[in-house]
């Protein structure tokens, strides 16, 4: 395939996955994009914000204002979005995922869930501002954003150091990362039904709490403060702060300090400089939770950064034989941690190649100037979708595709094939 053979198919893909509807409940049309049109059928938060990337890409700006007005329109008054959102099918795609909405009878009806994910709202505002110079689009989509932040300013930043505290695996979006297994008290190794309980009783424990974030903060059953969560919390805080810049909006100089306090506490409490790594930490201990995975390498995107510390990162990490050096990279634990799993499996980001890592990591590549480590992974996911299509994990080793087919996220190829050829 060339290059506009695959931008061609990927927006076919995402087209066949787009849903218009009105909803009576909030009187308002909605559309949003399937991430897979059986195992993934609702409007998922950040599933969203990388549909707006790959949209942007493709100069497909206006059904990108749709699936974004769509994600907001369901906002609480306190600012807070749900990480899914039930339009038009309020069952549950798995019974279990029933703990993860609010507990109301509200159930039954249209609805957000409770959990939040990766706040990429603010870049992706501000990718659709640059590629069309809406002032209209900013001027309604601004307020919602600034609403949303600070909700999780005020609600998650649970320590007052600036981090946001996730509450269950599934809010990394990232569900079963092998770092959380000892804050749910599973012993690090392959996934297996136990990880599955214990996981679910977090989840349930959040729901027969009703979600209450004091109650949970103050019991602190799970608390993490995510690497990858942080780094993009840093970044679209960044991108909030220069889109109130943009309207002359004073708070533009708010967000920008959070931003920075944010990155300050990343290096403090989360960076490792004898392992040369950034771990995420158990907010109910403090402890630095010493997993290798890919989120290592995030907050290499943070231009505030110092290179130092980025050139000891790239150094240590990104080619080693016993890590992550496969023949299509990135996997998403390293090579010789317990939890290694390179197959299909329902617990998910444990193994396999997920192109959402690669083109997160091609970014803090690419800005930060390594540029042949950055196209070995644009070099990898062209190679996976000739091989095995668009699907929604491969195999690092032989590169046989898993899980969902014809799944949205692999489109992210084609900002990566926009970025390279901007130099």
């Amino acid at each position: 395939m060339t290059d506009d053979q695959i931008r061609e198919a990927v927006r076919e893909i995402l087209k066949a996955n787009t849903h218009h509807g009105y909803s009576e409940e909030f009187q308002t049309p909605y559309c949003y994009i399937q991430p897979s049109t059986s195992t993934y059928p609702f409007q998922y938060f950040w599933d969203t914000c990388m549909h707006v990337f790959i949209l942007t890409a493709l100069d497909e700006h206006e059904l990108a204002k749709e699936n974004m007005r769509s994600l907001f329109a369901m906002q609480d008054e306190d600012g807070f979005v749900g990480h899914m959102l039930h339009w038009s099918r309020v069952r549950p795609a798995k019974w279990t995922d029933i703990f993860q909405s609010r507990p109301t009878r509200k159930l039954f009806r249209p609805h957000m869930s409770a959990l939040i994910q990766p706040p990429l709202v603010a870049q992706t505002v501000q990718r659709i501002f640059a590629g069309t110079q809406d002032r209209e689009f900013l001027d309604e989509m601004l307020p919602k954003l600034k609403r949303y932040f600070d909700w999780l300013a005020k609600h998650r930043d649970i320590d007052g150091d600036g981090l946001i505290s996730i509450i269950t695996p599934f809010e990394s979006g990232m569900d079963w990362k092998p770092t959380f297994d000892q804050v749910v008290g599973f012993k690090r190794g392959v996934a297996n039904r136990r990880l599955f309980w214990r996981v679910v009783g977090t989840d349930a424990r959040n729901f027969f709490h009703r979600y209450d974030i004091e109650t949970l903060a103050h019991k602190r059953y799970f608390l993490v403060k995510e690497v990858g969560f942080n780094t993009i919390y840093s970044q679209n805080l960044t991108a909030l702060g220069q889109l109130c810049e943009e309207v002359g909006d004073p708070d533009a100089v708010r967000y920008t300090e959070m931003a920075d306090r944010v990155t300050r506490s990343m290096i403090d409490l989360m960076y490792d400089r004898e392992e040369t790594a950034f771990y995420d930490v158990d907010a109910g201990t403090g402890e630095k939770i010493r997993v290798l995975t890919p989120t290592i390498f995030f907050p290499l995107v943070i231009r505030g950064l110092p290179e130092s510390i980025s050139e000891a990162l790239i150094d240590r990490h990104i080619s080693r034989k016993d890590e992550f050096d496969t023949e299509y990279p990135i996997p998403s634990v390293a090579k010789n941690d317990p939890s290694f799993n390179p197959h299909e499996s329902e617990y998910l980001w444990r193994g396999p190649t997920w192109i959402f890592y690669n083109w997160f990591i091609y970014q803090c590549l690419f800005y930060r100037g390594f540029r042949d480590e950055a196209e070995v992974l644009e070099g990898t996911m062209r190679k996976l979708i000739q091989q095995s299509g668009f699907r929604e994990y491969y195999n690092p080793f032989t590169g046989e595709g898993y899980g969902a087919e014809n799944f949205t996220w692999s489109g992210l190829v084609v900002d990566m094939l926009n970025l390279t050829e901007s130099t």
